[in-house]
């Protein structure tokens, strides 16, 4: 009956969740002795500090610190529910969520930690680079007549257009890397040349000024668009280039080849391994009469055409 009377009572201070409770329950006629189920009851509604002022005045001893409450270990084993300690999660719930997503991501198809296997989650493989297509145009542009006196703009417009291989998603910029090359030769009979001699002037193989990567689109020579790229160019004696008063023009002869990779990192180079075009030949020529100066002479034109390539890349 003892133990039915103290549930009895420790329910019925549960209801007044105040400190007065617990000071009623200690100084009031006919309690007994605190016991560790009161102690528990109290300490859930009342608090631990209020409980553990109750015992002490109850006790006359020392201070004491409610069951359940204590940083020391008892040498009875208790579970969380006797020692009036509400149940909580351990670890938080949230805690155990990612430890759950850590363990579904700790070892991959490719046997590496850090990355899920999971549907969308899972790393994506980069796209294949396929084989482009390499398209070249051409024509003259200039008079059909060259004089030594006035100006005269001698020269060529030609395109040159690398395509993305069908199907593929990633840039042309990002995949390919993408340049011109040439090389020229010319003789032009100058003001100061004697018995109008012509000069002769050549040069070697090399990369074409802006067109090769990264491909700068400011003054307006590159075309860089997801699917190609395209490289406008204006070789020749025309701009101002012009072939001005007191000059000619005897022949011009200009070549032009353009090179494919997969794209590199860093810096653009002209390593290989790539891919390279035929070449591609302009020629003017125009014979002057040292006997008659002033007079006009046709102008005898080859542009190089047009053709298209199906790219090999190398591997």
């Amino acid at each position: 009956m003892r133990e039915g009377q103290d549930k009895d009572e420790a329910a019925r201070h549960m209801i007044q969740p105040h400190e007065d409770s617990a000071r009623e329950y200690r100084v009031g006629p006919g309690r007994g002795p605190m016991t560790p189920a009161r102690a528990i009851a109290l300490q859930r509604t009342v608090g631990n500090a209020a409980v553990s002022r109750m015992v002490r005045e109850i006790s006359g001893v020392g201070p004491k610190i409610p069951w359940g409450v204590s940083g020391t270990r008892s040498n009875s084993k208790r579970t969380q529910d006797e020692s009036g300690i509400e149940r909580g999660d351990s670890p938080p719930r949230q805690q155990q969520r990612v430890e759950k997503d850590q363990q579904a991501t700790r070892v991959t198809r490719s046997g590496k930690a850090g990355t899920s296997v999971k549907g969308k989650e899972r790393a994506e493989e980069p796209e294949e680079i396929g084989n482009p297509t390499l398209r070249f145009t051409s024509r003259y542009v200039g008079p059909q007549e060259q004089s030594l006196a006035g100006s005269q703009g001698i020269g060529f417009e030609q395109e040159a257009t690398l395509q993305r291989a069908d199907g593929m998603t990633t840039p042309a910029a990002q995949a390919y890397d993408f340049w011109q090359e040439v090389t020229d030769e010319n003789h032009q009979i100058a003001p100061d040349a004697v018995n109008y001699r012509p000069k002769k002037s050549k040069r070697g193989w090399v990369v074409d000024g802006p067109f090769r990567p990264p491909y700068n689109t400011e003054d307006g020579n590159i075309v860089n668009e997801a699917g190609h790229i395209t490289f406008t160019d204006s070789p020749g004696f025309s701009g101002d280039r012009r072939m001005t008063n007191g000059y000619w023009l005897s022949s011009y002869e200009v070549r032009f080849r353009w090179k494919v990779r997969r794209k590199l990192g860093g810096r653009f180079t002209k390593n290989e391994p790539f891919w390279a075009s035929d070449e591609m030949v302009h020629r003017v020529e125009s014979v002057f009469d040292p006997q008659n100066p002033d007079a006009s002479a046709p102008i005898t034109v080859n542009p190089a055409g047009n053709r298209t390539w199906n790219v090999e890349l190398p591997n």
